[in-house]
């Protein structure tokens, strides 16, 4: 549709698409429809995209569905990933890692952060340090949502 994009969610965006196909079809004589999306056009944030590439990265390892992931297995991969992670980028100690205080105890300990709590430049650097080492295991992890529009803002896409 050579930069035309529909959403046709209403009776008068049905008919807009339908006239665009009729001018396209009058003009050429032929055209060519990729399958639609269907449904919302979803935009995963960057942490669902983490939560949901870690269950793939163990079905993988494991060779399992990942249906069959279980979430003692996702928490013991987040924690592992987060110290693989903060082993190869010591700055990142500040942001992933923080204090735990017993306040009943006076008892402390560091404890990594929630993904959920990082800001998206943060994230944006975990999940392209983990597409790659996932890449390297023989895994592509597909981006997707605010994950994929980063990557394409920093190639100037």
């Amino acid at each position: 549709m050579s930069g035309e994009s529909f959403t046709i969610n209403s009776l008068p965006s049905l008919a807009a698409f339908h006239k665009y196909v009729e001018d396209q079809y009058a003009e050429h004589k032929y055209i060519t429809f990729v399958p639609p999306r269907v449904g919302p056009d979803r935009s995963l944030s960057q942490n669902a995209i983490f939560h949901a590439w870690i269950t793939l990265y163990i079905a993988f390892r494991l060779k399992k569905r990942k249906e069959d992931v279980t979430k003692g297995e996702i928490e013991g991969t987040k924690r592992i990933i987060k110290r693989r992670f903060t082993a190869t980028h010591p700055g990142s100690h500040v942001w992933m890692v923080h204090k735990i205080v017993n306040i009943f105890s006076g008892e402390s300990r560091n404890e990594y952060t929630s993904s959920a709590s990082w800001k998206r430049g943060e994230c944006y650097m975990v999940l392209t340090w983990f597409q790659m080492v996932a890449a390297e295991d023989g895994l592509i992890l597909e981006s997707k949502g605010e994950f994929a529009k980063g990557q394409q803002e920093e190639n100037g896409e």
